[in-house]
């Protein structure tokens, strides 16, 4: 039986279960779940800004019980009190612009509902709810952020959504999948699908 090529990044996290799994499951594959599964990506992507990936999954089940498993209606409805929980919580990475974009970015999601509009509907409008495939060849192909990452960020920004620049929206839309980098030898390619 021959081992199963994944892209090159994988291998960074040495026999890691949980990275391998993000990568084999959730990375790249196009995502139109609904928009509290989204919120969630868009949150971790959010404090994963500065750190690593694996600190964040590895953090994960802390951040859904803080975050009421993501429930947007829940998060736009925290106090201050929710947010002086939050400030408390060890669990989680403590900052607070991140906690405070959180919550708004619930907001900002909980008034689209009001207007009948969600989330995913609204992420994939920027490619027409087209697959962007770069066709990386080797990891160092993948940039930080791109044309259609910082177009999102600014329409983001517009639209009332914080701590959503372009490189983490670069790093967003290739964990919903609207963007596959996958790399073209990759098992996990959809493109070999």
């Amino acid at each position: 039986m021959t081992d199963i090529v994944r892209c090159a990044w994988v291998n960074n996290y040495k026999q890691n279960d949980l990275m391998t799994a993000y990568h084999d499951n959730e990375w790249g594959r196009p995502f139109h779940g609904d928009d509290n599964q989204l919120f969630e990506l868009l949150t971790l992507e959010i404090f994963q800004a500065g750190l690593s990936w694996e600190t964040i999954l590895n953090k994960r089940a802390n951040f859904k019980a803080a975050f009421a498993n993501f429930d947007v209606d829940r998060v736009a409805s925290f106090t201050e009190i929710d947010f002086e929980r939050l400030i408390a919580d060890a669990g989680i990475i403590r900052n607070q612009l991140k906690i405070k974009a959180t919550i708004n970015n619930a907001r900002v999601i909980q008034a689209m509902h009001h207007r009948d509009e969600n989330f995913v509907d609204y992420m994939w409008q920027f490619t027409e709810q087209q697959v962007i495939d770069h066709a990386i060849v080797v990891m160092a192909d993948i940039p930080a952020k791109n044309a259609l990452s910082e177009k999102v960020a600014k329409q983001m920004k517009h639209d009332g959504f914080k701590f959503t620049g372009p490189t983490s929206m670069y790093s967003f839309l290739q964990g919903m999948g609207v963007i596959n980098d996958h790399e073209i030898n990759c098992a996990f390619n959809l493109n070999h699908a």
